[in-house]
Order: structure tokens, then sequence, then C-alpha cells
């Protein structure tokens, strides 16, 4: 028997409220009802026996990286989520103190602090190309300017093909033993990735933040043998960049690499992003990976006034009336319409969907009608754009009724028809934002809705009294998918209470030892 302490579960819970159960879907709303309900959840998990959990079904969805690529991504099970982190929160410190150090490898540093954050270095990205800068140049202080160091003159970067779907659960279930792992923790981990790829021996989830430790212990091996060899080199996650000190050196160093990789894991370069570089090429691409020359002026104002209020932390969230009204004139609504639509016509969705997060931060409702207008070309950043129109709510002065209308709209489109992810990212925004209204039409969509679909309608029901709507589905919801029964479990939270009373009763005889969750939902929406 295997039991874990409270406090790890404490903590679990305060890291989905504090980053969510990944950085790629809407927060699951039961997440909101776990925060209310804390204590009776902790009294169920603090009794778990880990040697007897039953994980649950995950979702996965195809997300778009730009216009022509995408990747398969996970959504644990609210509670899996739970568990997996107070798992890695006793745990975790066994990977990070196998790693090499931090001045290496950059990516994931485990360092769970009491707030719930899990990786605490929130500038690990920036530290890296800082690194690679500082190995091939110097800085004149007197000058303020770098100076290339005379030790290498090539450099070679590459990263690992589709990464995470290619890691062995052999290399994780290896790792995990190396690591010290109690041999029952070792077999419930390796049991969910089983559970999530339906029993191949490959990939572990892309989107859960408690996957990110998991991937960089499968590179322990590789960081270790790169070391030994005395190879200069620096990572972060799957991005490696090797110093040389000629260009026979660097053809060399893509060799072994290869080498190593394949020998080692059965892992293999992408050939489009293995480069070798000259030093002096390869210092102004890390100018460029660093902002230090912003492709447009408006961009470095904007984000030095949004570094200037969250201390540079790319998750800290303030209020929109915490800025100077100085500070907000200089981030105008033209200035930010502009800036995105460079990004656009350059099809750069990256920055586009970097510069959503960081209006997200502040809550500045300047981008919300651009993003309804040219939503068709957006695609690729929908879900950044819907969490960005949602942290508008409070400041939005216009017709939040109207965007709820064209939101529909274009629910309807071709695009967004053929892909969940799309829909379900719209539709968040009925369940956290009352004021876009629709309501009824929401409704006459539910019957032919799927039932990703059918579970964001049904949350969205709460916000308004439509308790003889539940009543009707109540001989359906036996039929619903786990994710849909619980939103409608949610739902029906505005019956009447003699209608609530037998209708819970109902659903409390199907749910099975497992069920943790929809018995605590059953207890919030009593």
């Amino acid at each position: 028997m295997i039991k874990l302490a409270e406090s790890s579960y404490r903590w679990a819970i305060k890291h989905l409220l504090k980053e969510n159960d990944t950085d790629l879907f809407p927060r699951p709303f039961e997440i909101t009802i776990i925060q209310e309900m804390e204590d009776e959840l902790i009294k169920e998990l603090a009794d778990l026996d880990l040697t007897n959990y039953q994980w649950n079904a995950a979702r996965r969805f195809l997300i778009p990286k730009d216009n022509l690529s995408y990747r398969n991504a996970t959504q644990l099970h609210p509670i899996d989520s739970i568990v997996l982190a107070a798992i890695l929160y006793e745990y975790g410190n066994l990977i990070e103190n196998n790693r090499l150090p931090d001045n290496i490898v950059f990516s994931y540093r485990f360092k769970p602090l009491s707030d719930g954050t899990m990786y605490a270095n929130k500038t690990a990205w920036n530290n890296f190309w800082e690194a690679c800068r500082d190995k091939i140049s110097t800085l004149d202080e007197e000058e303020g300017k770098y100076e290339l160091d005379s030790c290498y003159e090539y450099v070679v970067t590459c990263d690992i093909s589709d990464f995470y779907n290619q890691i062995y659960l052999h290399t994780i279930e290896n790792q995990l033993r190396d690591c010290g792992f109690p041999n029952q923790v070792q077999k419930r981990i390796a049991e969910l990735i089983k559970v999530l790829n339906l029993s191949t021996s490959r990939g572990i989830p892309i989107g859960p933040h408690s996957s990110h430790i998991l991937a960089e212990m499968s590179l322990i091996p590789v960081d270790n043998n790169l070391s030994l060899r005395g190879i200069p080199f620096l990572r972060y996650v799957d991005d490696m960049v090797f110093f040389c000190k000629n260009e026979k050196e660097a053809r060399i160093r893509i060799l072994q690499i290869a080498d190593i990789l394949d020998k080692e894991q059965r892992l293999a370069l992408q050939r489009q992003k293995t480069r070798e570089f000259k030093v002096r090429e390869f210092f102004k691409y890390t100018r460029k990976m660093l902002g230090d020359e912003p492709v447009y002026e408006a961009e470095n104002e904007i984000v030095e006034i949004i570094r200037k209020y969250t201390g540079g932390n790319a998750y800290t969230k303030i209020v929109l009336s915490a800025i100077d009204n100085k500070d907000l004139r200089r981030i105008s609504k033209g200035k930010v319409v502009d800036l995105l639509q460079e990004y656009l016509d350059a099809e750069n969705f990256e920055k586009l969907r970097w510069l959503y997060r960081r209006l997200s931060q502040i809550g500045i409702p300047h981008a919300v009608e651009f993003s309804i207008e040219n939503f068709q070309n957006l695609i690729p950043a929908l879900n950044d754009i819907c969490l960005y129109i949602n942290s508008c709510a409070e400041n939005f002065q216009s017709d939040w009724k109207n965007i709820g209308g064209k939101i529909l709209e274009l629910l309807d489109d071709e695009i967004v028809n053929n892909n969940p992810f799309y829909q379900i990212s719209l539709l968040n925004l009925f369940v956290y934002n009352n004021r876009l209204n629709h309501i009824g039409i929401l409704i006459d969509k539910f019957k032919s809705a799927n039932e990703d679909v059918k579970r964001k309608i049904l949350l969205s029901s709460i916000n308004y009294k439509n308790a003889a709507w539940i009543n009707q589905l109540k001989e359906d919801q036996v039929r619903f998918s786990e994710w849909t029964r619980r939103a409608y479990i949610i739902a029906t939270k505005s019956l009447p209470p003699e209608q609530k009373k037998f209708l819970h009763g109902n659903i409390r005889e199907t749910l099975n030892q497992n069920q943790i969750l929809e018995r605590l939902l059953l207890q919030w929406a009593k």
C-alpha cells in the first residue's frame, strides 16, 4: 500500500489553480469546484491507496501549431492531474537530483513553490539563449558591446523529431528506477502512460505540466553521454546547441548526437532544424531569439510596459486599473492592432500567440474586435485568443452580446466544424462570460452537437435559469461521455431541490468507487 501525504494533494490542487492543468486547453470547470470543495476532496484522496488507483479517460485534441502543422495534445481527467502532480511533488526531486546543472540543461527545472508553481524558473528560455550568446562572446562593459571569442568558429543547433511522441515507455521505466522511485509508484506512472497510449510503447502526453519533468528525465542518459565525452553543449527541452572549433568538428557533432539518440532511445534529429552556423551568424541568431532586435518598434514599447507591471514573469496577471494612465496611453489600441496586423501579414503565429498571452496578463481589450474580424486568418492562435477575450470581460466597453453573436456565426465555419478543439475554445467564452448571452441558440445546437460541444453548452447553462431544459435531459445523461456527464451534474445545480434529490440519487447509484470527482460534483450541486 502506498499513500501520498495530504500536503502533496493540497499542493497539487494549488498547482492546478495557479498554472491550470495544461498551457494548451481552457481550464476545466471542475477545477473551480475542486477549489470550493477542497477539504471534502482531500478526505477522499488522503485515504487513496495508489496501488489500487485506476487512471481515468483523458481527452485528446488536434491543436494547431501554425497554418499547416498540428500536434495531438492530451487533457487528463482532473483527479488524475491532481494525483500525478502530487506524486511528482513527493518524488520529483529524485529526478532533479540526477540531472546535469541548470547552466547546461535549462528547461523545466523542478522546484515546486508553496504557491503551486511547479517549475520556478520562468525565464529559462531567455537564460538558455543568453548562455548560448555568452558561450561565444564576452561583454565589453566599458563599450557596452559583445566581442566574439576565438574558442569556437562554428555552432550546431538541432532538435529531436516529434520528441514527446517518440519517448519509449521502457526509457521512462528505466529512468524512474534509476532515479530511485518506489516500485509501486513506478508502476502507477507507467500504467498511466499505457492507458493514455492505448498500450502502445511510445509517447508521453503533450499538454500536462507534469509531463515536462518526465520528458526531461528521459534525456538524462543523453545528457550524461555528451557530458562524459566532454562535448560542450547547452539544452532546452529537445533544442540542443553544440559549440565547435571548426567546420569539421561541427559535422562530427551532428553525427555523434544522431548516433547517441539512435542507440540510446531510437530517437532521430529533425532534419529541417539541424543547422550549422558560423559563429558570427549564430551571435546574430541569439540576439533574434532574445528579442534584442525587435522586428517592430511598437513591440518593444508594449512589452516594456507589461514587464514593468508584471516583473517580467509571463504568468503574472494584474488588473488593468493598476497601470498608470500615462503607460496606458503608450499601449494604444492603434499600436496593438497594428502590431497584430504586422504579425498576421508575416504569418508569424508564434509571435501572435506570444502577444495575445502578454495582453491577457493585463486584460486590455484593444484586440477583441480585431480578433473576431480576422478570425479565419488567426485560427492557429485560437486558444490564446479565446483566453485573451476571457481576460477582457471586465474591461471591454462594447456590446458583448453582439460579440457573442459573431462567435456563434464562427461556430458554423467549416474549419471550426472539423476541429473539436476550435469549438471548445470558442464555446468556453460562454462558460465564463455570461454577458455573451445567446443561451437559447446554444440549447438549440445541443441535440445535434458532438460530445465536446454538448459539454460546453451544459457548462454555459449554469449562468442562466434553465431548470426545465436540464431536467428534460435526465434520461439522456446516462449515454453521455464521462466528460459530458460531469458537465450535466454541474448543470443540475439549477434544478429545484426535489427534482435534484431524485436525480442525484439515481446518478449516485450508477457510480463506481473510482468516480471520486462525480461524487464531489453531486455534493457541490446539492
